[in-house]
């Protein structure tokens, strides 16, 4: 565990660091951004690292770079701080209570998932040896792009980014990739949640002072020049945080509803496959899986992103690029948000579209205050020259990755009827997101606007028809889902909601919060909405058609419906206040409403709650062939790998111990990016554990991922013959007697290393796998391993 300390203390120093870049770019925010810091640090120092080792191989992706890196950005910092000192105090005197509890959220998340990994923090199983392999690849390669440990000779043809970013921090630690596992994943959930409070307080804090000045009848000052208490806010943000993070969904109370009292331990793994050929990951069951996949990953850079457009949407009277703020602020703003929104396509290419929209459409409401809700030619221009500028900047920064990389999207695809989402399946994955979401619309819908006097003339027009449009565009659409489109409930519901959240969002547009979180709701059903008519091909689309896109929107829904939740509950306890003159029989009615609501509520609450805590200890629990049952045991490390130096059968296909004391020979003998060669064999098998263990570069590993990574690169040129003969390649190797021959192969595949163990004897039962000695160097021989290496 001093290793999770290690690295929170670092994220918590470089976050320090970046205040000053913190509050310029998030100027609008009433907290100034110190919530996000951290993010943000981790986000440009990965990014200063990155681009230079891919313009310039010369440079050694070593400690000291990165060493030289961070002091290089801290050189920086402390001119920020001389000049932005007294803006960072002002923050911490006026909002001391709410940087506390930011604090312990993100504290108290990093140790509590580090806590629950350390009953059993192995890498097995799933996907783990995928992310292990990238996080021990990117460490050891010397430059960039990194080598992909299971298609020698290439780089990494995936979303490695936000790898990148945990493998920044661990080489500059010193801290194995095995441990890194563990300590990024741990990082990555603190960093969401602390988003996620950070996000709702900053809504709710702006809500709050809007209301305050409303009461008093005084005008709107810029954000920029005020700081609104956040205190109020913790509540909600905390509720945001839970909805988020750690509530499950209801798929999973209806399995402990069904099942209670019998003998059948918790299926954990059930409730995120909920409809059909599909996969509905929620992010507690992500992080308890500890799935280091991208779209994990890149979690806590998306609700950054969602706080970046909540900053663009806060700009008073800014036009065109203004929107980005005046000043310093301009090139700051700009920069920091089109480097997180790049960087989202590195990560995970499903979620650039999804917060570039939400950014665009935020400077597009923006400008459309700015202009006091009047059309002119110079308003669409001006959204033209911020958006472009944005997105092309975006793309700009992270050009060399483009240039590395083959999208395996191969077109879209119409769903089939038969694959369309049952409606109660939806229930049981967002039930508590539509109880809050749709009472937040009719709260919404019932109140006057804060700001509806406030509009002009030609606004008020403007909004009445885009009112008007929106509920002819809902006709056509309930028509068309009737009409064209059978087994299409899902779809209609989540459509309705979705133009019934815009209708609303421009009946509220002069109060910037509930416009904002009306809007994610509806980007959130508009994901739901769109999955259920299209979906992106990739190799699953014969069989699984829509699995990846309903894997991946569905995830972005979870995030978004959460903020818009955990910040609506704020509009929607507000609704519930009767006015002063209403008379007493009407003030007992709403109160009796809002009791029955809060009770419905709570309910489906405490029912979300089942997941964490019957998951948990299922997910953990380690079977006892004594008391024949299971048990949870701490193992008091983090270190992934360790599981490998006492693991047999049952609990293994074979004794590990031999594989873990090479591997560990290996990472501390072997120095730069050499290639080993191992046996090939299926995926989410022991296969390639060498490679992933060590990130030395295997001809061949899990051949079904490669696939799916390579399937548009396979078709250019003479690469498909390329990938098919590899397999082959590796038992030529193993079976072989010819030593040239060998050799010649090891060469083609830059392979210095031949590794012979327990797999390798299982399957080349026929080969004398002792051969090698006569032609190669016996470099280790310990516990039914060999390692040659090319003399």
């Amino acid at each position: 565990m001093v290793e999770l300390i290690q690295m929170w203390a670092l994220v918590e120093l470089l976050g320090l660091a970046c205040l000053p870049l913190t509050v310029t770019v998030f100027h609008n925010m009433p907290d100034r951004g110190w919530a996000f810091s951290k993010v943000l640090a981790i986000a440009l120092l990965a990014f200063c690292v990155w681009l230079p080792l891919m313009a310039w191989h010369a440079l050694p992706f070593s400690q000291l770079y990165i060493l030289g890196t961070v002091l290089i950005l801290l050189a920086f910092s402390l001119i920020g701080w001389i000049r932005t000192r007294q803006a960072l105090i002002k923050v911490v005197r006026l909002n001391i209570g709410y940087i506390v509890a930011s604090e312990l959220v993100f504290l108290g998340m990093v140790f509590l998932l580090g806590w629950v990994r350390s009953f059993g923090p192995d890498i097995r199983s799933y996907e783990m040896f995928m992310d292990e392999g990238f996080i021990a690849s990117i460490m050891r390669s010397p430059h960039l792009p990194p080598n992909d440990m299971w298609f020698a000779g290439y780089s990494i043809n995936y979303y490695y980014y936000a790898h990148f970013t945990i493998a920044v921090l661990a080489k500059l630690l010193g801290q194995s990739p095995s441990i890194a596992f563990n300590t990024g994943i741990c990082m990555f959930f603190g960093l969401t949640a602390v988003n996620l409070f950070g996000v709702t307080c900053n809504i709710v804090a702006w809500a709050r002072h809007l209301r305050k000045r409303v009461a008093r009848d005084e005008g709107i000052e810029p954000a920029d020049s005020v700081h609104p208490p956040l205190l109020g806010a913790i509540p909600y943000g905390l509720l945001t945080m839970m909805m988020g993070l750690v509530l499950g969904n209801l798929a999973a109370t209806q399995q402990w509803w069904l099942n209670h009292g019998g003998a059948a331990p918790y299926d954990w793994f059930a409730p995120s496959r909920v409809i059909d050929k599909t996969i509905n990951e929620f992010p507690a069951f992500s992080f308890l899986l500890s799935c280091f996949h991208a779209h994990v990953l890149a979690l806590a850079f998306t609700i950054l992103a969602i706080a970046l457009a909540f900053n663009l949407l806060l700009e008073q009277g800014g036009q065109g690029l203004n929107v980005f703020g005046r000043g310093w602020h301009l090139p700051f703003t700009l920069g920091c948000t089109a480097l997180v929104l790049g960087g989202l396509f590195t990560m995970n290419g499903w979620d650039f579209p999804t917060y570039v929209g939400l950014a665009i459409i935020c400077i597009g409401l923006q400008q459309w205050l700015a202009y006091q809700s009047r059309f002119r030619l110079a308003l669409l221009l001006d959204i033209f020259v911020a958006s472009v500028s944005l997105v092309a900047l975006s793309f700009l920064l992270y050009l060399p990755f483009y240039l590395n990389f083959t999208s395996p999207s191969q077109g879209i695809g119409i769903v089939g009827a038969a694959d369309r989402s049952p409606l109660g399946s939806e229930i049981l994955i967002y039930g508590l997101f539509a109880f809050i979401f749709l009472s937040l619309l009719l709260a919404s819908a019932s109140k006057r606007p804060l700001f509806g006097g406030q509009l002009s003339q030609q606004g008020n027009r403007f909004r009445i028809r885009a009112d008007i449009t929106s509920l002819i565009l809902l006709a056509i659409v309930v028509f068309i889902s009737l009409v064209f489109l059978p087994n299409s409930t899902t779809f209609l519901l989540a459509a309705s909601t979705a133009l019934l959240a815009v209708v609303l969002m421009f009946y509220n547009i002069g109060d910037r919060s509930q416009a904002f979180i009306l809007l994610l709701g509806a980007i959130a059903f508009g994901l739901v909405a769109v999955c259920e008519v299209f979906f992106l091909k990739d190799v699953f689309a014969g069989n699984f058609p829509r699995m990846n896109t309903v894997f991946k929107f569905y995830f972005q829904a979870w995030a978004l419906l959460s903020i818009a939740s955990g910040a609506g509950l704020f509009f929607i306890f507000e609704s519930f206040r009767p006015a002063l003159s209403a008379p007493s029989l009407e003030r007992w009615l709403q109160r009796g409403v809002e009791g029955l609501w809060s009770v419905g509520l709570l309910i489906l609450l405490l029912a979300s709650m089942v997941y964490p805590l019957l998951a948990t200890p299922a997910r953990y629990a380690r079977p006892d062939a004594t008391a024949q049952g299971s048990h949870l045991q701490r193992s008091n490390s983090l270190d992934g790998l360790l599981y490998l130096q006492n693991c047999r059968p049952p609990d293994c296909a074979y004794d590990s111990s031999g594989d873990y004391a090479a591997i560990r020979w290996l990472n501390a003998n072997v120095q730069g990016d050499p290639g080993i060669i191992e046996a090939v064999g299926d995926d989410y098998t022991n296969y390639g554990r060498i490679s992933a263990f060590t990130g030395l570069s295997a001809p061949m590993g899990w051949v079904g991922h490669e696939y799916q990574w390579r399937v548009n690169w396979l078709n250019q040129g003479n690469n498909g013959v390329e990938f098919e003969r590899r397999s082959a390649d590796v038992e030529t190797i193993y079976t072989a007697t010819q030593p040239n021959l060998v050799l010649t192969i090891m060469s083609h595949y830059h392979a210095q290393y031949l590794y012979v163990g327990p797999l390798e004897y299982a399957k080349y039962t026929s080969a004398n796998l002792h051969r090698f000695s006569a032609f190669m160097q016996v470099v280790y021989n310990v516990g039914g391993v060999t390692i040659y290496k090319v003399k």
